[in-house]
């Protein structure tokens, strides 16, 4: 069993703004089954000649009877969380934020699958559509392929996996970023 603590420091939590932090240019080849661990919804923008990718929504759970943990702005994402192991994204609000920022999709996996020869269970993350995105929830296995470096699901089996309620912490993703050009009034 991985602990929350490793996932955590394997969730590439902080994204570089050219790829995934810590993750190769990598194909699974066939595809493979784990359960979600991650999931992240990431914004890039421009501003005065720079280039900006933060989060507003990031979930994370840490494995079989471990808690989920959500961080999310309510004004950014607030109707995509209709509870913790429930989070989709629908196209209104894909094209609201499609509007002004580059919107992308992340999705984590961990399994036997997913491991080096060396470790019993590895996990993934990769970018997904906002379909698959919003195909997988907490507590799920899905299996999973990685295609031109992006996760496309193939089946999910639900509530596979136990979980333990949840931690919710909010916050304001454009207070966070206003010298970066996004005005917390317009959200």
């Amino acid at each position: 069993m991985v602990s929350r603590r490793e996932v955590l420091a394997t969730s590439c939590a902080a994204l570089a703004s050219t790829g995934i932090a810590g993750c190769g240019r990598l194909d699974l080849g066939p595809a493979k089954t784990g359960y979600l661990q991650l999931k992240i919804v990431a914004l890039r923008w421009g501003h005065d000649g720079r280039t900006y990718l933060d989060q507003p929504l990031q979930v994370l759970f840490g494995g079989d009877g471990e808690r989920i943990d959500v961080r999310y702005d309510p004004d950014f994402l607030g109707d995509a969380v209709g509870a913790p192991d429930d989070i989709v994204v629908s196209e209104n609000r894909h094209r609201e934020l499609g509007g002004r920022f580059e919107v992308k999709y992340m999705l984590g996996f961990c399994g036997e699958d997913f491991a080096n020869d060396d470790e019993g269970i590895g996990c993934r993350n990769a970018w997904t559509s906002r379909d698959d995105f919003n195909r997988v929830q907490f507590g799920d296995r899905a299996e999973v392929g990685l295609s031109n470096e992006q996760f496309e699901v193939h089946s999910v089996s639900e509530n596979e996996v136990r979980t333990d309620g949840a931690d919710v912490t909010t916050f304001d993703f454009a207070n966070r970023h206003e010298e970066h050009g996004i005005d917390p009034n317009r959200w």
